[in-house]
């Protein structure tokens, strides 16, 4: 526990276009994403959606489709890159089955245009557990986002279980 990734920068800054590609996606009008005078008032600027930053980390246009392994290997079923999420070390545990345990998020401050966005992932807790269908592993990953001043916008929680 403990065991950290490496801190992972976003290819990009947030750009007016993302937003707006993003909050639309969203179906979320309001005009704090999009309108400099209303988001002045409350905000000083424009800013994003509180977890915008979550989704941000995308692959920089030209690097490899990791779903091209679905050539080569055509019963792939994915897991595995959820497994190296955020950077972390993988863990070698004998289970096939992954479940979503739940998330959980505090919000600091919300990113700006122009803000480049990183992310550190750490191993928050494992634990093993008995239930009814048998062991379980319960796995906590907590990730940090930051703006380039190294401002922290949020802190995320989320917990994996390995069956």
């Amino acid at each position: 526990m403990g065991t950290s990734g490496p801190r992972l920068t976003a290819p990009y800054p947030l750009r007016e276009e993302d937003l707006r590609r993003f909050t639309q996606g969203l179906m979320n009008a309001d005009p704090i994403h999009y309108d400099e005078r209303v988001a002045a008032a409350r905000y000083g600027g424009v800013v994003a959606p509180a977890l915008y930053p979550a989704h941000v980390f995308r692959r920089p246009a030209g690097s490899p489709d990791p779903f091209e392994r679905f050539v080569e290997d055509p019963e792939w079923d994915g897991t595995d890159l959820a497994a190296g999420l955020g950077g972390l070390p993988p863990l070698d545990l004998p289970f096939s089955r992954v479940l979503n345990g739940g998330v959980e998020a505090e919000f600091h401050q919300l990113a700006r245009v122009g803000d480049t966005i990183s992310a550190q992932s750490s191993y928050a807790d494992i634990q093993e557990r008995e239930g009814r269908s048998g062991t379980m592993v319960l796995i906590t990953i907590e990730t940090t986002y930051t703006n380039q001043d190294a401002a922290v916008l949020a802190r995320v929680r989320s917990t994996v279980i390995l069956r």
